[in-house]
This record gives structure tokens, sequence and C-alpha cells, in this order.
């Protein structure tokens, strides 16, 4: 990886003659601005056991059941009950995102946790549920709930869960109605305009958030549903309209924790609500549109190119692809040693979500590529045009792919500086890269003779990982036995889980005239951020860091400040930079071509932050999917062990034990393996690359077997494998990466 200069209470009985004078009187209310008239003294408050309603329809005995929905049915989607004493209780959401879980062994108000796919993006959702809910009534999650269970708890829930200070105490009848309450009033405006137009008797005050229905994504609740987006914002939220009123779109930030009355969501005019009403009602033509396309892809064999064609439209322009090289480039695209259109076959294109409005028979819509298992589904977002009876692809009209992420990748832990430093026989001197570069010569210390210990810079992030020996005695593979044998292990193996922003810009799905991008925002340089494509001979995914082309590198470290020759003030600013960076900050995609000129420019926002380092680290196997190799050390790659005389010929007959992620809300993305080769007669040096995916890295049964994966006769001809390095990759519900790998410097 390459080095980072800039780069960091008691239940209350009641007599049952005021019970039911209670239970009257909260029946009578309307759920969203309905008349909130009780208005108990600050000693007594009504408790939500003394809610009862009608059992639904769905209900059973000793189960919570619901919906989760977030503008489409969240679809089997993880689902956990969690009570106060930390008990909780897991189940999944069916095709139309309904759930229903026995609640033996919790107890009291629970908290309703959902991880699960918006339309192929991940979304993780929460509500509460009350002991009179089981059995009683339906409990729905959706981000209204979200809004709902974060002004109820007083900060967003799943923030509050991961540092243990969810207080179930606040859970009552009357913090459940006033934040029903505050969240209607944040949506009324929209309500009216998009639902109340075309249902008169709709309205949101006759709307129950958490346990009414939500209906189709047309009609009542769902209507409004898919007509708003939620984001996390660290501990806020930012809330949005869809459609194309552009203060919709702006939306407003929601703070669970100030006491103030919140903005609210500007309403779209009557002609773009009217609008958005009729995209709504477009939505179920063009899932079946997209459920026929989908059949092109049901069969043994690649559907043909020409088929394809005919559900682009005649402009398509997509991730900067024209339709002859999406069709090649994508829906054609093969995995690695499988036949064309491979990575695709058995794809479901399912559950558009409405983004943009241009009229009833052009949307901008969301919709979930859903792969046969254990394959990750994943999204695109495109503008479609009815045509006749079927909606033609038009594409997205930008110059790439991008996405901004956080990314934690469990680590060494390096030795501290000023210990190696301290070093009998350690000399530093500085260097032509005006950097400095630190060793311990043979024979001085307790180097061994002949050659030297070389300890790298103590401005590289490298330092105190690995002691490389190096000699230029003998032939190369001769050195590079004598490296083998005596290159030095420093660092603490998996020790450290340190945070990376990762901005990824695909390398295949791009304007082929880009040239350079440039990424500005909080916590980088005022010049910005250049990637570029890989070095020639090199093939990545995505585009690389400009000072490093010829590595697989695209993440910034925001743990790490300029220090030593940085002035306090430099520092200091860096360090707020990055602080604020984790606030879902928007930065800038700009594309350029070989000539300089500004092609297109395209923006991202950064996702929610994962848990603090310190956690990840504590709970990793609940996080990363990790190797299991601490146990064995024959298994272990270290530095040129495939050069070692006793594995030959076998040099890469290894057996790498891997466990995925044991949260169910991680999901694992994929693995990489790199064998990295040298040439002794020119000295030329590479890596060769072997991307797996989920579906192919569960088919390994556990184990990792580079002998059978690596295609050695891809190597130049004359080149040796040195040595060996794989990472694993798991997501959260934001989206954001974890990866574990192991290395020369990072055994195990």
């Amino acid at each position: 990886m390459p080095t980072q200069k800039h780069r960091s209470s008691p239940r209350w009985r009641l007599r049952p003659q005021l019970r039911l004078s209670v239970l009257a009187a909260a029946l009578s209310l309307g759920a969203c601005g309905g008349g909130n008239t009780v208005d108990e003294p600050a000693s007594f408050k009504l408790l939500p056991d003394d809610l009862v309603g009608a059992p639904c329809s769905a209900c059973r005995e000793g189960h919570l059941v619901g919906q989760a929905h977030d503008g489409v049915a969240l679809a089997d989607a993880e689902v956990l009950l969690i009570d106060a004493k930390g008990q909780i209780a897991r189940g999944r959401t069916d095709a139309q995102g309904r759930y229903a879980i026995a609640t033996t062994g919790l107890s009291g108000a629970l908290l309703v946790q959902v991880n699960g796919l918006s339309s192929g993006e991940p979304v993780q959702l929460h509500s509460l549920a009350v002991a009179v809910d089981v059995g009683n009534r339906s409990v729905q999650v959706s981000p209204l709930t979200e809004l709902m269970a974060a002004f109820v708890l007083g900060g967003a829930p799943l923030d509050l869960l991961k540092q243990g200070r969810l207080d179930f105490m606040r859970v009552n009848a009357t913090s459940l109605r006033s934040s029903q309450d505050r969240v209607c009033h944040l949506v009324q405006s929209s309500w009216a305009a998009i639902v109340g137009a075309s249902n008169a008797g709709a309205s949101s005050a006759a709307a129950d958030l958490r346990n009414g229905e939500p209906g189709s994504a047309h009609q009542g609740l769902g209507a409004l549903a898919s007509s708003i987006e939620l984001q996390r914002v660290a501990g806020a939220y930012r809330l949005s309209g869809v459609g194309s009123d552009a203060a919709a779109q702006a939306g407003v930030q929601v703070d669970p924790v100030a006491s103030s009355v919140d903005a609210v969501l500007p309403a779209p005019s009557a002609e773009q609500a009217a609008a958005l009403r009729a995209g709504l009602a477009a939505l179920p033509g063009l899932e079946q549109s997209l459920a026929q396309f989908s059949q092109l892809f049901q069969g043994s064999q690649a559907p043909e190119a020409r088929e394809l064609h005919r559900w682009l439209a005649p402009q398509f322009r997509h991730t900067g692809l024209d339709a002859a090289a999406f069709v090649e480039q994508v829906l054609l695209q093969a995995e690695a040693g499988d036949a064309p259109g491979s990575s695709l076959r058995g794809v479901r294109f399912e559950r558009p979500r409405l983004l943009e409005v241009d009229s009833a028979d052009r949307l901008r819509v969301r919709v979930q590529l859903s792969l046969p298992a254990p394959a990750l589904p994943r999204s695109e977002t495109l503008w479609m045009r009815k045509q006749g009876d079927r909606w033609l692809w038009e594409g997205d009209g930008q110059t790439g792919l991008v996405r901004l992420r956080h990314l934690s990748i469990l680590g060494p832990k390096a030795r501290e500086a000023s210990e190696l430093l301290a070093l009998p026989g350690m000399r530093c001197a500085a260097t032509e890269a005006a950097d400095t570069r630190c060793a311990v010569e043979g024979g001085q210390g307790d180097a061994p003779s002949g050659g030297q210990l070389d300890y790298g810079s103590p401005q590289n992030e490298q330092f105190g990982l690995l002691a490389h020996y190096r000699s230029e005695a003998g032939s190369w593979q001769e050195r590079l036995q004598m490296a083998r044998q005596r290159t030095r292990l420093l660092a603490m193996p998996s020790a450290q889980v340190s945070q990376h922003l990762s901005f990824e810009v695909d390398a295949r799905r791009i304007d082929p005239r880009v040239s350079q991008v440039r990424v500005q925002g909080t916590g980088l340089p005022e010049q910005g951020l250049s990637l570029v494509r890989a070095s020639t001979g090199q093939s990545f995914e995505h585009l690389s860091l400009a000072d490093s082309p010829e590595q697989d590198w695209h993440a910034l470290r925001t743990d790490r400040c300029p220090g030593g020759a940085s002035s306090a003030a430099e520092h200091a600013l860096c360090q707020a930079n990055w602080a604020k960076a984790q606030l879902g900050e928007v930065y800038r995609f700009s594309f350029f071509d070989a000539q300089g000129r500004l092609l297109h420019t395209q923006t991202a926002r950064l996702p929610a932050p994962p848990a603090p380092p310190a956690q990840l680290l504590a709970e990793a196997s609940q996080w990363f999917a990790h190797f299991d190799l601490q146990a064995e050390p024959a298994q272990q790659p270290l530095y040129a062990r495939v050069l070692d005389p006793e594995r030959q010929p076998q040099a890469l007959d290894y057996r790498w034990a891997w466990q995925a992620p044991k949260s169910a809300s991680q999901q694992l993305v994929g693995a990489q393996l790199e064998l990295h080769w040298g040439q002794p007669d020119t000295g030329a040096q590479g890596q060769l690359r072997l991307p797996l995916s989920a579906r192919q890295l569960q088919a390994t049964g556990g184990s990792l077997r580079p002998a059978e994966l690596v295609p050695q006769a891809s190597l130049p001809s004359g080149a040796l494998p040195v040595w060996l390095s794989a990472r694993l990759s798991s997501r959260d519900a934001q989206g954001n990466l974890y990866m574990h790998y192991i290395a020369p410097n990072n055994p195990f």
C-alpha cells in the first residue's frame, strides 16, 4: 500500500375502570397530528401496555409481526428484536418484507432492527415495539419509524446500540406519540401534496406510522415512503424528497437530539406532485417490463447481444459506456475462468425504486440486480423510457461509475518507531527521494553477517512492519533465499484496525476518453486527489492513486495526519477536516481527458461511519471476514516462502482457512489473491491478481488453495513466484467495507 503523506421504569398497574377510561381516551387520538389532547403530568406517564387495540389480521400469539419497507419491500432482510437486557430474537422477511418472530425470552420494550437491501443498496432501519404489540398489532419498519425511534431514544438507534447507551425507559405512550407528531410535522406538506390530492380521505392525521398498514408503493403510507429518502449523516439524518423539485431533493437536516422544532421537508408543486403520482403509478408496469428482460438471462447460455440491444434506447449511455460497450462489458461480462455472460447468469432485474420523474413515460429509477446465492445483489441507477409495451434503458448519462465509502482494515500493529531507532547499530540516512531510510549493517547488533537489515523510512506507514534482509552477494535466487531466511517480522499481526476513505472509480465502466479523475472535498489537499488508470501491463478494478499507478490502491488513511516536520496548526487542521469528513460530506469527482480538458463532474456522498477502531478490533470476528492461520505456521505467507526449496515444486500449495463475519448484518463481498513475481534476468517485478466473487469464495468450502486458483501459466516468461498475499472483504448495512489481509507483514 502506498505511503500516505497527507493522509486519517417500573410498570404502573391501573384499576380496571381507570384503565378503560384511559384506553378510550388513547384510542380517540389521531395518530399523526390527530388532536394530542391528553397532557399527562410529568409524574405519570401512560404506559404502552395500556394501549390495547384489536389484534391485526396477521398477528400470532407470542410473535411480533410487521413489514419492512423503504419505498420498496425489504425482501429477505435480517430482522433483530433486541430488549433492554441485550437479548436478541432473529428472523427474516419474506418477499413482501413481512416478518413474524417469536418473542420467547424477551421482555419489555423492543428495538426492531432490519438489515437488508433497498433496490440493491444496503439499508438499515429501526422501529420500536412495546409489550402490547406482541400478538396484537403489526409493527412497521420504515424510514419514518427510523426517525420516530431516534426521537424517542435521543439519538440514532444504531449509534446508541453500538455505544451501549440504549435507554428503553424512554419508550412510553407519550414519547411514541410525540415522536410520531414530530415526524408527521416533517412530512405533512409532502404528504398533502402527493397523497392528499389523489385520495381525499388520506392525510397524515389518519396515518399510524408505526402500527398502520403501509399499502402499495403508490397509495397511502407506501406512497409517502416511496417519495422520500433518508440518509444517515453521523449522529443525524438527511431527509429529502424524490422527484424533480430541487428544494425537496436538497432536503433538510434532522437532529434527533435537538429539542427545537425541525424544519419541514419542502413540498413539491402541484405539477411536480402530479408527475410524481403518475411516476409511482407507472412502477408496476415498469417492473413487469424488467421481469421480461430478466427472462433473457435464465437459460444456460448467455443471451444474444442483438436481443439485448433491443432493450437499450437509441441514445443509450451509462457509466461512461455506449450501448455496445455496456452489452459487452456489463450484460455479457464473464467471471474469471467462465464463459461470457456468466457473471449475470440467472439475474433478475427487479424492485425498482423511483428517484426522479420527467414524465409518466420517463423515470429515473434504482433497480436491483438479484443474482443466485451467494452472490450479492447490486444496483443500477438509470433513466428508463416507455416505448410501446416495454421500458427501454436510457442509462444515467454519466461519465463513470463512482462510489465513496469508509474502509476499515484489520492488519498489523507496527513496532514503535522510537524503539526501532534505538536498536544497536541502527543508522539512518537521507536518500535521493528526500526521505530517510534506516538500516542495521550485517554483523552489527543482532543483524546477520553480510548484507543489511533494511527497516525502511520512518516517514512510511510500512515502517515497523518488516525488516528486509538485503544482500548483493550471489545470484538473484540466492539473494531471495537469504531474504526468505533472514527477513524479520516486526509487527504484531492482525492487532490493529486502521480507517480509510475509499475513492472508487470503476476502471472498466468509464468513458474511454478519461485519463485522470480529480477528487475534491473535506480532508483532501486543496488541489484535490488524483486517480489514474493502472500502469501499462496492469489491470485493476478501480483507478489508482496517481503517485502509485502500479499499485491497486485508491484509499487514504483518516487516522493519520502530518506530524514531525509539520506545524501543530497543520496537524490540528488535518484532524479537524477528517473529523468533519465523518459527517456525511459530499465529494466532487472531476473527469479529465489526456489534454487536461474537463469532461464531466459527478458527486458522491460519504455514508455514516463504522464503529470506532477499538470496538472493531475487540469484535473483529463479528465485522470482518478473516483468515484463521495463527495456529498454522506452515500456512502463513512469509516473505519468499514460495521459493523454499523444500516446498518446490508445490510453491503455491497452501491451504488458507477463512471464516465469514459472524454478524448477520455483514455481507461477504469476495476475495483477491495476488502472486508477486520477479524476473531474475531483468529484475522486473509484477503481480498476478485473481479476484473471487462471493459465489466463488463460498465455493472454496472455507479454505483458499492458491495452487488450484492461481494460473501460474500466466506468469511472464522466465518469471518466478516470490511471495503471496490475499485479502477478504465484507460490507455493512451502510455499504462500508471491512478488509482482512494476509501478506509477509501480516501472516495471520
